[in-house]
């Protein structure tokens, strides 16, 4: 049963997706869907049992007051009075189960969306723009929201409300089939309104969610650069920006609500007309004897209970611009995930090598050279010549403008990015520290090590008398390591670089801020692994020792030495001193 209610899903979860949200949405969206549909329908059968409850309680009134109350009968009376208190009870009943079903269903799809949404945030592309912060955390928690609310409401209001409506008409036709026709008079009055507004509701959508993003990018942006802002003094600069961006996302919270209120109030007068008119000729009826004051009772509640689906209906034609704008925002965020495609790296030490290779927006001139398994790297050439874009173009972090970055004798762009990344890893001057202790920021490179091994590192990173003067292991870390010095955050991700089994280790300025007797110590540990090892550094005891090789950038063709101990680097500076 399971199995033919997963096929199901399947094969309906993509035509409600392009329904709902259109194509583009329905390509990433349509898998959650079908996990969701699932638990959506025992929701609905929970709804609609509700609603068939609702819809007999007119009916059971006018019986308690025509058959018992009207006619006097006190058997009658406490007949259709009991049991319209039991269908009561009984309505109540499943609209408490129906509401936990409902929250556990679609707090279920909203966990799923978010990891949808989470993974392809953290797959995001290298050469795409990165999104602010804040409006990362807006789209993935608002938008999220908003999308998973619509799409999972959407099936069961619509169902609901097509459900009460065909019961409310078909009773009020029994009732007095000519009284019926007024909802059909007044619904399409109410859908022409709708339409016209739909376009601002979109447009006020697409503000207000921007806004919301701005908002939220620049706290993020304040609170992680608050110590720089307050040695500049321009803390008050960025709370009256701050200010400012709050006075216009409550400005466009204001314009988006008085519009929705607007809207709502020509359903309500339209509504409010329906049941005026009801009352007037239904009185009139009652008055010459051809109703009874039941019937009218259940007349007037059969057209209010029709006015509320009928208005949910024409409101998810207005809902559904508000989430095609979520659906944009997130669709975006999908597009920027770089698939993990490609063939693996071949097995053994990994032959690294440029051929005439220069990466995307670096200024450098096209380098050719081979790296061996084992061997100790310098790439050097001034700042901003490309250094770091050359060496990410071998785990696919950055795009190549000509030429060939080849790993084990393959095309690095054949290769899967994860595992390029397993087996080259990159340790960057501004190292990730989070939030934990210790340990837990070493054991992300290697969740099961143990207790010794995590010591062993540390040592080589020269941070075990360090670590036994705090905490040891536990020793608090803050977010960001913020609670830390530069060398300590560098130190701590060389040591948790050193616990990962990875073939080649680039340290990109990784010791910049580390002193420099610290700074032997460690590269003499990291000397003794047999690994390649690539070194990006400018000054400091990363540049000494033996290297194997110097690959030298530079903006022209290549310039070979010529004497003893100079580098390109060196004739290159010369020139600009000169100049």
């Amino acid at each position: 049963m399971a199995r033919l209610a997963a096929k199901a899903a399947l094969r309906l979860a993509p035509k409600l997706a392009r329904l709902i949200l259109g194509p583009e949405a329905a390509a990433w969206i349509t898998p959650v869907m079908a996990r969701a549909l699932p638990s959506a329908a025992l929701v609905l059968a929970a709804s609609l049992a509700a609603a068939a409850l609702g819809l007999a309680m007119p009916m059971l009134t006018r019986q308690v007051i025509d058959a018992g109350i009207m006619a006097r009968d006190m058997g009658a009376l406490m007949f259709w009075a009991g049991l319209s208190f039991a269908l009561g009870l009984g309505a109540v009943g499943f609209g408490m189960a129906n509401a936990m079903l409902h929250l556990r269903a679609s707090a279920r799809m909203l966990a799923d969306l978010r990891g949808r949404l989470f993974g392809a945030a953290l797959a995001r592309d290298p050469e795409r723009p990165d999104l602010p912060l804040g409006e990362a955390m807006a789209r993935l928690d608002g938008d999220c929201a908003e999308i998973q609310s619509f799409a999972f409401d959407t099936v069961l209001v619509a169902v609901g409300a097509v459900f009460r409506l065909a019961g409310g008409f078909a009773l009020m036709l029994a009732l007095d089939w000519r009284m019926a026709a007024l909802p059909l008079i007044a619904a399409p009055f109410e859908l022409w309104f709708l339409s016209r507004a739909r376009p601002r509701t979109r447009a006020l959508a697409e503000t207000v969610r921007g806004q919301r993003g701005a908002l939220s990018s620049q706290m993020a942006e304040t609170l992680a650069a608050r110590a720089t802002l307050r040695g500049l003094g321009a803390l008050d600069q960025r709370e009256a920006g701050f200010r400012t961006a709050q006075g216009q996302q409550i400005g466009g919270l204001m314009r988006q609500r008085l519009w929705s209120e607007t809207v709502g109030a020509v359903s309500q007068t339209i509504t409010a007309l329906m049941r005026g008119t009801i009352l007037l000729v239904g009185g009139w009826q009652v008055v010459r004897g051809e109703w009874q004051i039941g019937t009218l009772v259940a007349f007037l509640a059969y057209a209010g209970m029709m006015s509320g689906p009928l208005r949910n209906l024409l409101g998810l034609y207005h809902a559904q611009a508000r989430a095609r704008v979520a659906a944009d925002r997130l669709g975006a965020v999908i597009a920027s995930a770089r698939p993990d495609e490609g063939a693996a790296p071949p097995d053994g030490p990994l032959v690294l090598a440029f051929a005439q290779a220069r990466a995307a927006h670096a200024d450098h001139h096209p380098v050719s050279a081979t790296i061996l398994p084992g061997e100790r790297v310098l790439i050097d050439g001034p700042s901003g010549i490309g250094k770091s874009r050359l060496v990410a173009t071998l785990t696919r972090d950055a795009a190549l403008a000509e030429g060939r970055a080849l790993v084990g004798g393959q095309d690095a762009a054949d290769l899967r990015p994860l595992a390029l990344a397993g087996r080259i890893l990159h340790l960057a001057q501004r190292p990730a520290i989070l939030r934990g202790t210790l340990a837990q920021n070493l054991r992300l490179a290697a969740p099961e090590a143990s207790d010794a091994a995590l010591w062993q590192a540390l040592a080589d990173a020269d941070l075990a008398p360090w670590a036994r003067a705090e905490a040891g292991l536990d020793t608090p870390v803050s977010e960001t390591g913020a609670n830390l010095s530069g060398g300590l955050r560098q130190r701590i991700a060389i040591a948790r670089a050193l616990l990962r089994p990875a073939d080649v280790l680039v340290f990109d300025e990784a010791f910049s801020e580390i002193d420099d007797a610290a700074c032997r110590r460690i590269l003499a540990a990291i000397d003794r692994r047999p690994v390649t090892r690539i070194f990006i550094a400018h000054s400091g005891p990363a540049r000494e020792g033996c290297f194997d090789q110097r690959i030298t950038l530079t903006s022209s063709a290549p310039i070979f030495l010529i004497s003893r101990g100079e580098t390109p680097y060196q004739r290159e500076n010369a020139r600009e001193n000169a100049v």
